[in-house]
Protein backbone atom coordinates (compact mmCIF):
# COMPACT_ATOMS: atom_id res chain seq x y z
CA UNK A 1 0.00 0.00 0.00
CA UNK A 2 0.95 3.62 -0.39
CA UNK A 3 0.83 5.78 2.73
CA UNK A 4 -2.46 7.71 2.58
CA UNK A 5 -2.81 11.44 3.04
CA UNK A 6 -5.29 11.02 5.91
CA UNK A 7 -3.66 9.41 8.95
CA UNK A 8 -5.59 6.97 11.14
CA UNK A 9 -6.30 8.58 14.51
CA UNK A 10 -4.22 5.92 16.27
CA UNK A 11 -1.22 6.91 14.16
CA UNK A 12 -1.65 10.58 15.03
CA UNK A 13 -1.81 9.64 18.71
CA UNK A 14 1.31 7.49 18.38
CA UNK A 15 3.18 10.36 16.73
CA UNK A 16 2.12 12.71 19.49
CA UNK A 17 3.21 10.28 22.18
CA UNK A 18 6.70 9.79 20.74
CA UNK A 19 7.24 13.18 19.08
CA UNK A 20 7.42 11.61 15.62
CA UNK A 21 8.55 12.15 12.99
CA UNK A 22 10.92 15.02 13.82
CA UNK A 23 10.81 15.55 17.57
CA UNK A 24 9.05 18.03 19.83
CA UNK A 25 9.89 21.70 19.62
CA UNK A 26 11.86 23.12 22.54
CA UNK A 27 11.82 26.92 22.84
CA UNK A 28 14.92 28.71 24.06
CA UNK A 29 18.63 28.64 23.22
CA UNK A 30 19.78 25.92 20.83
CA UNK A 31 22.24 24.57 23.41
CA UNK A 32 19.34 23.48 25.63
CA UNK A 33 18.17 21.05 22.95
CA UNK A 34 21.31 18.98 23.36
CA UNK A 35 21.33 18.68 27.13
CA UNK A 36 20.12 15.33 28.35
CA UNK A 37 16.79 16.61 29.69
CA UNK A 38 16.24 18.60 26.50
CA UNK A 39 16.89 15.54 24.35
CA UNK A 40 14.51 13.46 26.44
CA UNK A 41 11.81 16.10 26.07
CA UNK A 42 12.31 16.40 22.32
CA UNK A 43 12.02 12.62 22.06
CA UNK A 44 13.78 9.83 20.17
CA UNK A 45 12.81 11.15 16.73
CA UNK A 46 14.46 14.57 17.11
CA UNK A 47 17.98 13.51 16.20
CA UNK A 48 17.71 12.62 12.53
CA UNK A 49 15.93 14.59 9.82
CA UNK A 50 12.79 12.93 8.49
CA UNK A 51 10.38 13.46 5.61
CA UNK A 52 6.65 13.99 5.98
CA UNK A 53 5.90 10.42 4.87
CA UNK A 54 7.41 9.19 8.13
CA UNK A 55 4.27 10.43 9.92
CA UNK A 56 2.68 7.28 8.48
CA UNK A 57 5.69 5.00 8.08
CA UNK A 58 6.83 5.03 11.70
CA UNK A 59 3.52 4.22 13.43
CA UNK A 60 2.63 1.77 10.65
CA UNK A 61 5.95 -0.07 10.99
CA UNK A 62 5.71 -0.04 14.79
CA UNK A 63 2.26 -1.62 14.68
CA UNK A 64 3.37 -4.20 12.11
CA UNK A 65 6.32 -5.22 14.28
CA UNK A 66 4.69 -5.23 17.70
CA UNK A 67 1.64 -7.16 16.47
CA UNK A 68 4.02 -10.13 16.34
CA UNK A 69 4.34 -10.17 20.13
CA UNK A 70 6.77 -9.15 22.90
CA UNK A 71 10.53 -9.58 23.20
CA UNK A 72 11.24 -9.93 19.50
CA UNK A 73 14.65 -10.23 17.86
CA UNK A 74 14.61 -7.37 15.35
CA UNK A 75 17.23 -6.65 12.70
CA UNK A 76 16.91 -3.20 11.17
CA UNK A 77 19.06 -2.03 8.25
CA UNK A 78 19.92 1.62 7.82
CA UNK A 79 18.37 2.75 11.08
CA UNK A 80 20.92 5.53 11.57
CA UNK A 81 19.85 7.63 14.54
CA UNK A 82 16.16 7.19 13.78
CA UNK A 83 13.85 7.02 16.78
CA UNK A 84 11.95 3.82 15.93
CA UNK A 85 14.82 1.59 17.06
CA UNK A 86 14.90 3.31 20.46
CA UNK A 87 11.13 3.04 20.88
CA UNK A 88 11.24 -0.70 20.12
CA UNK A 89 14.21 -1.16 22.44
CA UNK A 90 12.44 0.63 25.28
CA UNK A 91 9.49 -1.70 24.81
CA UNK A 92 11.64 -4.75 25.52
CA UNK A 93 12.61 -5.91 22.04
CA UNK A 94 16.18 -6.86 21.14
CA UNK A 95 17.09 -4.52 18.29
CA UNK A 96 20.18 -4.67 16.09
CA UNK A 97 20.73 -1.67 13.83
CA UNK A 98 23.00 -2.62 10.92
CA UNK A 99 24.20 0.58 9.27
CA UNK A 100 27.49 1.19 7.43
CA UNK A 101 26.81 4.91 7.83
CA UNK A 102 28.47 4.62 11.23
CA UNK A 103 31.80 3.81 9.60
CA UNK A 104 34.45 6.57 9.52
CA UNK A 105 34.31 8.54 6.30
CA UNK A 106 30.84 7.39 5.24
CA UNK A 107 29.36 9.79 2.68
CA UNK A 108 26.16 10.03 4.72
CA UNK A 109 26.81 8.99 8.25
CA UNK A 110 26.81 9.44 11.98
CA UNK A 111 29.13 8.74 14.85
CA UNK A 112 28.76 5.52 16.87
CA UNK A 113 29.29 7.67 19.97
CA UNK A 114 26.09 9.56 19.12
CA UNK A 115 24.18 6.29 18.91
CA UNK A 116 25.53 5.12 22.27
CA UNK A 117 24.61 8.44 23.86
CA UNK A 118 21.04 8.24 22.54
CA UNK A 119 20.75 4.72 23.94
CA UNK A 120 21.72 6.15 27.33
CA UNK A 121 19.35 9.11 27.01
CA UNK A 122 16.39 6.89 26.14
CA UNK A 123 17.37 4.06 28.49
CA UNK A 124 17.66 1.31 25.95
CA UNK A 125 20.36 -0.98 24.60
CA UNK A 126 20.03 -1.08 20.81
CA UNK A 127 23.05 -2.83 19.30
CA UNK A 128 24.75 -0.94 16.48
CA UNK A 129 26.72 -2.81 13.80
CA UNK A 130 28.68 -0.31 11.73
CA UNK A 131 28.84 -2.38 8.56
CA UNK A 132 26.77 -3.88 5.76
CA UNK A 133 24.57 -6.87 6.49
CA UNK A 134 26.86 -9.20 4.54
CA UNK A 135 29.70 -8.41 6.97
CA UNK A 136 27.57 -8.19 10.12
CA UNK A 137 27.97 -11.91 10.99
CA UNK A 138 24.28 -12.17 11.84
CA UNK A 139 23.52 -15.87 12.55
CA UNK A 140 21.19 -17.90 10.37
CA UNK A 141 17.52 -17.88 11.41
CA UNK A 142 18.18 -15.39 14.20
CA UNK A 143 15.58 -12.69 13.49
CA UNK A 144 11.87 -12.57 14.19
CA UNK A 145 11.62 -9.32 12.23
CA UNK A 146 13.62 -7.78 9.43
CA UNK A 147 12.88 -4.04 9.40
CA UNK A 148 13.72 -1.46 6.75
CA UNK A 149 12.23 2.05 6.67
CA UNK A 150 12.91 3.83 3.38
CA UNK A 151 16.35 2.32 2.79
CA UNK A 152 16.12 -0.11 -0.14
CA UNK A 153 15.67 2.61 -2.75
CA UNK A 154 19.06 4.10 -1.84
CA UNK A 155 21.06 0.90 -2.36
CA UNK A 156 22.92 0.08 -5.59
CA UNK A 157 21.98 -3.17 -7.32
CA UNK A 158 24.82 -5.27 -5.92
CA UNK A 159 24.10 -4.21 -2.33
CA UNK A 160 20.37 -4.79 -2.78
CA UNK A 161 21.04 -8.28 -4.13
CA UNK A 162 23.32 -9.08 -1.19
CA UNK A 163 20.76 -7.72 1.25
CA UNK A 164 18.01 -9.92 -0.19
CA UNK A 165 20.19 -13.02 0.21
CA UNK A 166 20.85 -12.24 3.86
CA UNK A 167 17.20 -11.47 4.59
CA UNK A 168 16.40 -14.97 3.35
CA UNK A 169 19.17 -16.38 5.55
CA UNK A 170 18.54 -14.61 8.85
CA UNK A 171 14.73 -14.66 9.08
CA UNK A 172 13.19 -17.39 11.20
CA UNK A 173 10.53 -19.65 9.72
CA UNK A 174 7.75 -17.65 11.41
CA UNK A 175 9.49 -14.30 10.91
CA UNK A 176 8.31 -11.28 8.94
CA UNK A 177 9.89 -8.55 6.84
CA UNK A 178 8.43 -5.09 7.49
CA UNK A 179 9.39 -2.76 4.65
CA UNK A 180 8.71 0.77 3.51
CA UNK A 181 10.15 1.82 0.17
CA UNK A 182 10.06 5.28 -1.38
CA UNK A 183 8.38 5.61 -4.77
CA UNK A 184 9.64 8.58 -6.83
CA UNK A 185 7.33 10.28 -9.33
CA UNK A 186 10.23 11.74 -11.33
CA UNK A 187 11.81 8.34 -12.09
CA UNK A 188 10.94 5.21 -14.07
CA UNK A 189 8.21 3.95 -14.49
CA UNK A 190 6.73 7.47 -14.36
CA UNK A 191 9.49 8.94 -16.55
CA UNK A 192 12.37 7.63 -18.65
CA UNK A 193 14.95 8.52 -16.00
CA UNK A 194 16.23 5.49 -14.07
CA UNK A 195 18.01 7.10 -11.12
CA UNK A 196 17.89 10.35 -9.20
CA UNK A 197 19.47 12.16 -6.30
CA UNK A 198 18.03 9.79 -3.70
CA UNK A 199 18.19 6.50 -5.58
CA UNK A 200 15.71 4.70 -7.81
CA UNK A 201 12.37 2.96 -7.80
CA UNK A 202 12.89 -0.59 -6.58
CA UNK A 203 11.02 -3.42 -8.24
CA UNK A 204 9.29 -4.85 -5.19
CA UNK A 205 8.53 -8.21 -6.81
CA UNK A 206 12.17 -8.73 -7.79
CA UNK A 207 13.31 -7.99 -4.25
CA UNK A 208 10.73 -10.30 -2.66
CA UNK A 209 11.67 -13.10 -5.05
CA UNK A 210 15.39 -12.66 -4.34
CA UNK A 211 14.71 -12.68 -0.59
CA UNK A 212 12.40 -15.71 -0.77
CA UNK A 213 9.45 -13.74 0.58
CA UNK A 214 5.71 -13.70 -0.07
CA UNK A 215 3.60 -10.58 0.31
CA UNK A 216 0.95 -10.82 3.06
CA UNK A 217 0.12 -7.13 3.68
CA UNK A 218 0.15 -4.51 0.94
CA UNK A 219 -1.91 -3.58 -2.12
CA UNK A 220 -0.37 -5.13 -5.22
CA UNK A 221 -1.74 -2.32 -7.37
CA UNK A 222 0.25 0.17 -5.27
CA UNK A 223 3.56 -1.71 -5.22
CA UNK A 224 5.91 -1.19 -8.17
CA UNK A 225 6.75 -4.45 -9.92
CA UNK A 226 3.43 -6.24 -9.51
CA UNK A 227 1.44 -6.64 -12.76
CA UNK A 228 -1.48 -4.78 -11.16
CA UNK A 229 0.68 -1.65 -10.70
CA UNK A 230 -0.36 1.08 -13.14
CA UNK A 231 1.73 4.30 -13.08
CA UNK A 232 -1.06 6.32 -14.67
CA UNK A 233 -3.51 5.24 -12.00
CA UNK A 234 -1.02 6.08 -9.24
CA UNK A 235 -0.58 9.58 -10.63
CA UNK A 236 -4.34 9.98 -10.97
CA UNK A 237 -4.77 9.11 -7.27
CA UNK A 238 -1.84 11.27 -6.21
CA UNK A 239 -3.94 13.63 -4.10
CA UNK A 240 -5.06 10.77 -1.88
CA UNK A 241 -1.47 9.92 -0.92
CA UNK A 242 0.92 11.45 1.59
CA UNK A 243 3.44 13.07 -0.75
CA UNK A 244 6.85 14.34 0.33
CA UNK A 245 7.93 17.59 -1.36
CA UNK A 246 5.73 16.73 -4.32
CA UNK A 247 8.19 14.05 -5.44
CA UNK A 248 7.70 10.76 -3.63
CA UNK A 249 5.39 8.57 -1.59
CA UNK A 250 5.99 5.57 0.68
CA UNK A 251 5.08 2.01 -0.26
CA UNK A 252 4.42 -0.14 2.83
CA UNK A 253 4.33 -3.92 2.95
CA UNK A 254 4.80 -7.00 5.09
CA UNK A 255 6.18 -10.28 3.75
CA UNK A 256 6.93 -13.73 5.16
CA UNK A 257 9.40 -16.51 4.19
CA UNK A 258 8.07 -18.79 1.50
CA UNK A 259 7.14 -22.29 2.54
CA UNK A 260 8.90 -23.81 -0.48
CA UNK A 261 12.09 -21.91 0.37
CA UNK A 262 12.00 -23.34 3.88
CA UNK A 263 11.39 -26.85 2.59
CA UNK A 264 14.32 -26.56 0.22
Amino acid sequence: MIAPRELPSEFSEWNQRWGAPSGRSLPGPTRLRFQRWGMQYRGPFAHQSNSVTRTFEYPWAHRAVTNRGPSLDIVEVGGGLSGLQFVLGREGHHVINIDPGAQPGASWGFKPESHRFLCQVFRTNVQLVADTIEHALQPDHSADVFLSVSVLEHLPNDELTALAAHVKRILRRQGIAVLTIDLFFDLYPFTDQETGRWGRNVNVVDFLNAAGLDLIVGRREELFGFPEFDPARILKNRRSYLVNDGTNVAQCLIAIPRADEDAA
